[in-house]
């Protein structure tokens, strides 16, 4: 069986690739072919602050012969005042986290390989994104709104990009540093018009897009800063 990193995938897979990929894959369940269980998370208090969660989902496609099942082991915390509090998780320490797919081949039931779904899931999740985009926005959409700043923000930057041709980005986190160096990175890796704002509805305002990438705990996308 192989065991394949955040390495490989990032060498042999692309956002069109997986855009492409997911799209196909929809047709697969609306056609009967496919089939996917929804994640069910089990979840273990350990003590006031702290929550074990462990999460699974499964898909197949009689079309590809696969079937794949993702792991999560996550312990969680939530942190910051009423009406600011984020869903911190992590898997030994701060900062790692542990996501798994096993891969079978479901023509002969045999495992055929594990990989790390680090950047795999950042890529599905803002390919997803990005058929709902291409199906909901309109053509000349040209302004995203980013609610957060982090790993996911930045692939839905790139997923979108592929289905609308995005010229501005706003963004909003509550750490200044953090949104600062995200619109400096939008400008430098893709030439687009992105800045940094100040509160969130800042973020709504004149967007043709607007995406809720962040860890926190209740809504983000509030309808009263969108315009009509």
């Amino acid at each position: 069986m192989l065991v394949l990193g955040n390495d490989v995938t990032a060498a042999v897979l692309t956002m069109t690739d997986v855009v492409h990929a997911l799209e196909e894959a929809y047709r697969d369940l609306a056609a009967g072919t496919g089939v996917c269980r929804p994640r069910i998370d089990l979840a273990l208090p350990l003590d006031d602050e702290r929550v074990y969660r462990w999460g699974t989902m499964e898909g197949g496609s009689a079309r590809t012969g696969y079937v794949a099942l993702r792991m999560k082991s996550d312990v969680l915390t939530e942190a910051g005042p009423p009406g600011r509090r984020t869903q911190e998780k992590h898997c030994v320490r701060p900062g790692l986290f542990c996501g798994l797919v096993l891969l079978i081949d479901a023509r002969t039931g045999e495992p055929v390989a594990l990989l790390n779904d680090g950047l795999l899931q950042h890529l599905r999740v803002g390919a997803d994104s990005a058929i709902g985009v291409r199906h909901a926005a309109r053509e000349d959409a040209r302004v995203l709104g980013m609610l957060g700043s982090g790993g996911m923000a930045r692939s839905h930057v790139e997923a979108l990009r592929a289905v609308r041709p995005l010229e501005r980005v706003q963004v909003y986190s509550p750490t200044r540093a953090h949104r600062d160096r995200f619109a400096a990175e939008m400008r430098e890796l893709y030439g687009l018009d992105a800045v940094a704002v100040d509160e969130p509805e800042l973020v709504h305002r004149g967007a043709d897009i607007v995406a809720g990438c962040t860890d926190a705990v209740g809504d983000v996308v509030l309808g009263r800063h969108l315009r009509p």
